[in-house]
């Protein structure tokens, strides 16, 4: 009993596999001819109504290496976050090669942000 039903989940997964694959790789290559690469770069942000041009600013005051930390309230509930760990997720992507800080003291550059829109 034990076999057929490891057999039956891998039999499952793998169509999920298929059937995924299937619909979203055409979408995503469709996609990516249509976008410049400033339209790409922005994609995220756009998608996420996040403030592109604050974060390119705040990117700037940033060396590689160094440990920042994002103060911002919590904001409205968003899916499983809300929309304060919205903009902490980019961060982390959009910063590198700087570093997300443990903590705020921990961090040499704050940036603040009165409320997440």
């Amino acid at each position: 009993m034990r076999g057929a039903l490891v057999a039956l989940s891998v039999l499952g997964a793998a169509a999920a596999v298929v059937l995924g694959a299937r619909h979203t790789w055409p979408e995503l290559g469709r996609a990516r001819f249509h976008l410049t690469a400033v339209q790409a770069e922005r994609a995220a942000p756009v998608r996420e109504g996040l403030p592109f041009v604050l974060f390119e600013r705040w990117r700037a005051e940033l060396r590689p290496g160094e440990r920042w930390w994002l103060d911002i309230p919590p904001g409205a509930s968003e899916g499983l976050t809300n929309r304060g760990g919205v903009y902490r997720a980019y961060a982390v992507f959009f910063f590198l090669p700087a570093l997300p800080a443990r903590t705020e003291d921990a961090a040499e550059v704050v940036f603040r942000l009165g409320a997440a829109p």
